[in-house]
């Protein structure tokens, strides 16, 4: 009896009911209270076991969020971009991708972050649901404003604004226009934007936002040199912060206490909050109150007289400094390190004064030319090496960005632009040295359908495993490319009609056989073929084209799911494949 007691008790605590009550909680505390929102968490991921693959998928991107919550990004990162290929779930989908595109922001990675962005701006519209509108709004904002582009960011803030009025997306909106107005020089801090937002944050119970919103306010009272006041209101809060366990706020509120009491003199203060900021900084990273940290550390030091200490410091804030930097601007890059060398070399020879060696050094000089002849090689070697990485980089970067500009993004193969450029070179080596090619053309059968009745995300995902498939059976030197919304082309060199035929016959096969998943029951994929050979049409790309689309469309015709050859105006259309 105790046994069965056990197995049905058992079993109440593991209903998905309950799970999904569980994850929702947190979900909805995560920001508000995040020790009660890491204990569900914790209690969730031990019957992780016992979940439905949804709710996995939902656990995931929570433990995802409370890694970025941490500022552990480099597992933060990963665990949203799984979430995002693996969950069939539309709306959770475009959460994990907002809070994909904050986190990417926040770890200053710009570039990727926007192409994330731009996925999410794109599905915005068909976006209905208002907790992923609100995260989408956030991240673009957010996004925005990182990237110094203020007035864009204070635009997506008032969107978000206008549509979570008086519910916790006002808090957010607020922090955001605060953030966009301190930033860009606007802020009041004892003015309407600053009042609304700690009003609204607290009636919502968002002590993360309305902390942020007190940083803020902390800094302006700061720059108008009204340093008392900024300790005052940072020292009301301080208390509540620390229980967040937020780091990137707990170490800029240090910074800030530091920053004030430097200014007014009180350096024994100073130094403690600067050095509980290093202390409690986000792990792995390099952020402004860590780099900011580090400078008044060394400014400390030196106004004390300690000029070892302060070189020891200078050297770890010129590091994190370097580090802070935007890699996109080598010019700015190449400036700063001049600037921190020039600073450090000064720093070394005032240790050197003070040390009554630097007549020795100059006596051990006059008489190592040799030395000294070595050293500006050294120095040129170092400069020289600087600009090659410099170039490298570069190089790197170019690359990247020509793969991007030749490649659909969607399935990986090559876009049309750089399908007809490739295409037209292949085929004029091909006619100069008279080979034969040959051109297929493969058109998703009922695709609009898969898109109406199933959405655009089950469409791509049509489209990535159709190519998948046919990918399996293509060599590397066969030139694969999608031209159209569901339509791809390949180019065979040194092909024959008949082995073409016998190619397309093999993938028309191959994405017959392919399965969709459990997610779209009763949905059939295949394709229709066309295919022509340049002894019939030529070596003009746009014949080939054209005629292989005459061939593809008679498949269509013929009923679909087929292979049609083209055989010329006379020959009209046969060799059909069913």
């Amino acid at each position: 009896m105790l046994c069965a007691l056990l197995a049905v008790a058992g079993g109440i605590a593991a209903q998905p009911g309950d799970f999904d009550r569980k994850l929702g909680e947190a979900d909805a505390l995560k920001s508000s209270d995040y020790p009660r929102f890491a204990a569900i968490l914790t209690d969730v991921d031990a019957a992780k076991a016992e979940l439905a693959p949804a709710q996995l998928q939902y656990l995931n991107y929570l433990k995802a969020w409370e890694r970025g919550y941490a500022g552990d990004y480099e597992q933060a990162i990963p665990l949203y971009k799984a979430v995002i290929s693996q969950s069939e779930d539309a709306v959770l989908q475009f959460r994990a991708t907002a809070s994909l595109v904050s986190n990417l922001t926040i770890a200053r990675r710009y570039q990727e972050a926007y192409t994330y962005l731009d996925m999410l701006v794109e599905r915005l519209p068909q976006t209905s649901n208002p907790q992923a509108r609100e995260q989408g709004l956030h991240a673009a904002a957010l996004l925005n404003i990182q990237a110094g582009q203020y007035d864009l960011g204070l635009d997506f803030s008032n969107r978000l604004l206008q549509e979570r009025k008086g519910l916790r997306g006002e808090c957010i909106a607020r922090e955001l226009r605060v953030e966009s107005l301190y930033k860009s020089n606007r802020l009041d801090p004892e003015g309407e934007d600053v009042a609304l937002a700690l009003e609204t944050c607290n009636s919502h119970g968002e002590v993360v936002f309305a902390n942020i919103v007190r940083g803020y306010q902390a800094k302006a009272r700061i720059d108008k040199g009204r340093y008392r006041d900024a300790i005052t209101l940072l020292d009301a809060s301080y208390e509540e912060l620390q229980r967040t366990r937020y780091l990137r706020m707990v170490s800029e509120f240090d910074v800030l206490l530091a920053n004030a009491h430097f200014n007014l003199g009180d350096l024994a203060k100073a130094r403690a909050y600067a050095l509980r900021s290093v202390d409690k900084r986000v792990p792995n990273e390099v952020t402004e109150p860590l780099v900011a940290a580090y400078q008044l550390l060394y400014r400390i030091a030196q106004q004390q007289g300690e000029t070892k200490t302060a070189l020891a410091y200078y050297e770890k804030y010129a590091e994190a400094d370097k580090q802070h930097l935007d890699d996109v601007s080598a010019r700015a890059l190449a400036y700063q390190m001049a600037r921190h060398q020039a600073i450090a070399t000064k720093l070394q020879i005032e240790a050197l004064n003070k040390q009554n060696q630097v007549l020795q050094l100059q006596q051990q000089l006059a008489g190592k030319a040799a030395e000294t002849s070595r050293l500006y090689i050294a120095l040129l070697i170092a400069g020289l090496l600087m600009l090659f990485l410099w170039a490298f980089h570069t190089k790197r970067r170019q690359l990247h960005f020509r793969h991007l500009s030749q490649h659909d993004g969607l399935t990986g193969i090559i876009n049309r632009p750089h399908f007809i450029d490739v295409a037209r070179r292949t085929l004029d080596d091909c006619r100069r040295s008279v080979r034969e090619c040959s051109l297929i053309l493969l058109d998703l059968d009922h695709f609009k359908t898969i898109n109406d009745l199933h959405g655009h995300a089950a469409g791509d995902q049509v489209l990535k495993q159709v190519v998948a498939a046919c990918s399996t059976y293509l060599r590397p030197n066969q030139l694969f490319g999608r031209i159209g919304g569901e339509e791809f082309a390949i180019l065979l060199a040194d092909c024959s009609a008949v082995r073409a035929m016998a190619l397309a016959e093999q993938l028309r096969q191959a994405v017959a056989a392919t399965s969709v998943g459990s997610g779209l029951p009763g949905v059939n994929i295949s394709c229709s073929f066309g295919v022509v050979s340049s002894v019939t049409a030529g070596y003009e790309l746009r014949q080939l084209l054209a005629s292989a689309d005459a061939a593809l469309y008679q498949a269509k015709r013929d009923g679909r799911n087929q292979v049609v050859l083209y055989q010329g105006k006379q020959g009209a259309l046969g060799a059909v494949l069913p």
